[in-house]
């Protein structure tokens, strides 16, 4: 197994946000995830039994279809966009012996008319925010063409959390540039340059945050769930008390997965030298640009949203995290940080309910 070296509280590129762009390095960093790969293990060998058909969606290199076909699918219907690394899914599961069982197909998936509907529907389309890649709509359109009735999705739930933390060496990193990068494909400035975004503190970074970190507790954010028909834009309040003191910095976020009924892949964990943490998704640190010094008492009170600029386009979402401290029923500190920066010009930094 190869081992990825990083530590705690150094930011690397979002990857989701290069979703298209995936090249060989991330799909190795995700084969090589031990818990992505011991959950998604479980979960599939829970979920598919002898004779199903089964569509594996966001194929990759196969290795979820690999392990569908082995505990015993009939057939597995393999999408995904990316000619080359869905060649390599094919190498896989022919050299695995199981390539007449197996049919690849290479488009997006609201393109594609599948021959049946499938009895199970597995999918690893989460981002480290839950929904930022785009798996909302992709699966609210997959389950209703695809799935047979009573068919069985994987995961079954996905929640995602947000948490205030305080990661001094996370922000400083922000400001001096100093972005881990996978290979130099993965170019935080040419990511800049092409969302139009000129301060770092406007986007979101793959980054581990430990929990000694957190100023408060966790609070949920989305939960997604039945047919996923839960709107793919939204704007959410949530509001944190907080619990010690300390420099808010910004926050965390993750998602909680319920691949089955008694497989949980939770991507919070923090120790690394365990192997306890998600060596692929890492978590989503959603920094601020002026941290802000707080104390047991105040309470932060933050607006959280996810929209498309101009209309949906796949895996083309905008996020935005503003809000305030308060203090004795009074306001001390307010923060404003989008994806989309002409919306804060439009708005103005200081308020709290602008259009992101």
């Amino acid at each position: 197994m190869q081992v990825r070296h990083y530590s705690a509280e150094q930011p690397w590129p979002p990857f989701s946000e290069s979703i298209l762009e995936w090249d060989e390095a991330f799909h190795d960093l995700m084969l090589n995830d031990r818990l992505r790969m011991a959950a998604y293990r479980q979960a599939i060998f829970e979920a598919v039994e002898p004779g199903d058909v089964v569509l594996d969606l966001g194929t990759g290199t196969g290795i979820l279809s690999q392990w569908a076909l082995e505990a015993g699918a009939r057939r597995v219907f393999g999408i995904d966009l990316s000619a080359p690394i869905l060649e390599q899914a094919v190498a896989r599961i022919r050299s695995a012996g199981l390539a007449e069982r197996f049919e690849p197909i290479n488009q997006l998936s609201y393109d594609v008319e599948l021959p049946q509907r499938v009895d199970v529907l597995i999918s690893e389309i989460i981002g480290n925010l839950a929904d930022n890649e785009d798996f909302q709509p992709i699966l609210q359109d997959a389950i209703r063409r695809f799935l047979a009735p009573g068919g069985r999705i994987l995961p079954r739930t996905t929640t995602s959390y947000l948490v205030p933390v305080t990661a001094r060496l996370a922000h400083q990193n922000l400001y001096t540039g100093t972005i881990a990068s996978l290979t130099p494909q993965y170019d935080i400035a040419a990511l800049y340059r092409e969302k139009r975004i000129r301060s770092p503190f406007n986007l979101y970074y793959d980054c581990i945050l430990p929990r000694r970190s957190y100023l408060s507790q966790p609070v949920v954010l989305r939960f997604y769930d039945g047919a996923w028909e839960q709107p793919a834009t939204y704007r959410c309040e949530v509001s944190f008390p907080v619990d010690r003191p300390g420099l808010l910095t910004g926050f965390k976020g993750y998602f909680v997965a319920e691949l089955t009924a008694s497989t949980v892949l939770d991507i919070s964990g923090d120790d690394i030298e365990r192997g306890e943490t998600s060596d692929s998704w890492k978590h989503a640190y959603l920094p601020i640009e002026h941290p802000i010094e707080v104390q047991p008492g105040d309470h932060l009170k933050v607006g959280f949203s996810r929209r498309y600029p101009g209309g949906q386009a796949p895996f083309r979402q905008i996020y935005g995290w503003r809000g305030t401290v308060e203090r004795a029923g009074h306001v001390v500190a307010r923060f404003a940080q989008c994806m989309d920066e002409a919306s804060l010009e439009a708005d103005g930094p200081s308020r709290s309910n602008g259009s992101c």
